[in-house]
Order: structure tokens, then sequence, then C-alpha cells
């Protein structure tokens, strides 16, 4: 039987589409086109095809990201400043009441944040300091983070985000980082995984958040042990069924579990614990050869995000062609690179001289 073969060209074009033009069912996600914008890009990053891109085009991409940026003024106070995830709400700004809604996401910064890296841009015109202490006004007094100011939810998606931020932008003196560390650890279950918020289930992203999380601080070590490590290991390798990986017991495996599986067990150093050839033909074989892009299962159709982490399941397990991730962070290697030599020239002062046109 023929090995499944991975075709880089036709993925190109299904993440070039992808920034072009989409179906209109996918109008009820606009508040968060950041999102998809970040899975095409990194996705394209890992195959190497960013240079199919114009330089005009990328221009004009990282003008877009930067047109989300809120910066304190009379409209937005400092705890909602940081990155929105689409320029809708700024289009209705002329609408009574509408300065409610205009308020920056945490998971909406970080894509922000990391496509900006991933275009090459030096980061100049973030207003660091605001975006800090927006994500500081984000931290629940149980160390958790919300999703935003107004309502958001809170749970370790938001820790990740937030700390991966502050990894980025190289500060984290505005977060209580000791209470983010204690929030984490209690996360952590019976079985060694990690749920979203203290006493629920386990599950393969939570868990990634966690491990990524302590990572990105160094803190690792701090709320495993040996003895832990060991445990929590064994339930990540147990997740793999039926050559993918599934995000709890008893679910069907799904490609984007490679991923966040996958990069568990990496920080970890424990990749070479899963049949990794199994799960290269399991990814592989939820490609759609028609069309480009992987979909979750044998029984949907392609989308940007399992499209995305599916090619980084593949690159954490050294498939040919594709470009290496930095597991942590959620970019590529080359692009993880580019930040180290521009934090160096990172500064604090106060960067309301950086101020956009978005108001609200």
């Amino acid at each position: 039987m023929n090995k499944p073969q991975l075709k880089p060209e036709q993925h190109k074009k299904y993440f070039r589409r992808s920034l072009d033009l989409l179906p209109g069912e996918v109008a009820v996600f606009d508040y968060s086109r950041l999102t998809i914008l970040y899975f095409a890009l990194i996705g394209l990053d890992i195959l190497d095809g960013l240079d199919s891109l114009t330089d005009d085009r990328k221009k004009d991409i990282v003008e877009w990201v930067y047109r989300l940026q809120l910066v304190p003024n009379e409209y937005c106070s400092v705890h909602k400043c940081g990155f929105m995830g689409s320029t809708t709400v700024i289009h209705l700004k002329n609408h009574p009441g509408s300065e409610k809604y205009c308020e920056s996401n945490v998971a909406m910064t970080y894509m922000a944040l990391c496509i900006l890296i991933t275009l090459g841009d030096n980061l100049s015109r973030v207003n660091k300091s605001a975006v800090l202490q927006g994500v500081a006004s984000l931290q629940k007094s149980d160390g958790s983070f919300k999703s935003n100011y107004e309502h958001g939810e809170s749970d370790l998606r938001f820790v990740y985000c937030s700390l991966a931020i502050c990894n980025i932008l190289n500060d984290s003196s505005s977060i209580n980082v000791n209470n983010a560390i204690k929030f984490i650890s209690n996360c952590l279950n019976y079985d060694g995984a990690f749920g979203q918020n203290p006493g629920t289930e386990s599950h393969g992203g939570s868990t990634y958040c966690a491990i990524a999380s302590l990572s990105l601080i160094n803190k690792l070590n701090h709320v495993l042990d040996k003895n832990k490590s060991r445990i929590l290991e064994r339930w990540a390798v147990n997740r793999q069924t039926n050559g993918g990986f599934q995000g709890r017991p008893n679910k069907d495996p799904d490609t984007c579990y490679s991923f966040w599986l996958g990069a568990t067990l990496s920080i970890m150093g424990s990749l070479n614990r899963i049949n990794k050839e199994r799960n290269r033909d399991f990814v592989l074989n939820n490609a759609n050869l028609l069309t480009g892009g992987f979909s979750k299962n044998m029984d949907s159709i392609p989308d940007p995000m399992h499209t995305c982490l599916s090619l980084c399941g593949l690159s954490l397990i050294g498939e040919e062609n594709l470009n290496p991730i930095n597991p942590a962070l959620n970019i590529t290697v080359r692009a993880a690179n580019y930040l180290k030599q521009i934090q160096g020239d990172f500064t604090l002062p106060n960067q309301n001289k950086f101020k956009t046109d978005t108001d609200c």
C-alpha cells in the first residue's frame, strides 16, 4: 500500500485562497477574522511559502493588523488596550453606543503579535506598555486571566495567551507570575493532565496551554516533578488512537491534537514515545487532495485551523519540506529567532506617540 504524501503546493494555494476569499457561512466569524489570518500565515511559514505573497501584500496585512490596535485615549481606557479581532467595530464607530464593544481580546493580541513577527515587523508600533497593562488588567485574584475586560471568561487558554504576550514583549513585571503558576497547578488532575479550570476534565488543549505556559516562564519543573511528569507523559501518549490523537479519553482522533499533544510531549522531551509513522499517516489521510487543506477527520471539510495545526504536528515529527516550529509559541523557529533579535531593541517608556486611527 502506498504511503500518503504531503502536497505542499496544494496547501500553499489553500492558505492563499483563505486570505483572498472565504465561503459565505464563515461571515459569522468576522469578529475574529484575525484568527483566520494567523492560521493562514503560520501555515504558509511552515510550508516555506511566505515568499508567494508580494511585499505589498505583506505590508497591507501588517497595516491591517495595526488598525486593530487599541491605545489609551478618551474612548478607550488602558484596561481595554491590545488588539481586537477584526475591523467590524471600527466600521461601526459612528453608531451610538458602539464604543462599549471597542476592547481588545487577549487571544487576538497574542495572534496579532505572532502575525507581525512572522511577517518581519519589528513591533516598533506596538504600544507595549499599554498592551502589558491591558494584559495585567485581565488577571483575576486566583491567578487566571480573562479573555477580555468586560465580562470575559477565564481559563488556561487565556493564561497561555497572556504569558505568551509577556514572553514576546520580554516583560512580565506587570502581572503576578506566582499567582498564574498557582492557578496552573490547581488545574492539574489526578490523571496527570490539566483541565481548563480547577476541577474540570483533563483535555489535550488545556494540557498544552499549561505546559507551554510553564515553559515560557521557565517554571515547568516547579509544577511537575519527575513522577508527575511521568504520569502526564503516559496520559498524553495514551491519547494516540488509530494513529491520530484524541483530545480526551473515549473521543475520536482529530488532526489538531497532533499539535496540541505533540507539542506538549515535545516541550517535555518525550515526543519519541509516540508512533510517529502512524500519526503521520493519520494526518496526511485527512488532507483534501482536490482543494488542499486538512480537515479534523474524514467526515469533515478542511478549515484553516486544522490545516495549520496538522502541518504543525507534521513539522514536530520531522516531516520533510516543512520548517521547524517553536512548540511553546507556535510560530516557526525562523520567526522565533527573529523575535530574539528584535527583543533587545524593546523599550517601555510612554508610547502613546504610537497611537493609531482606531478611535471608537
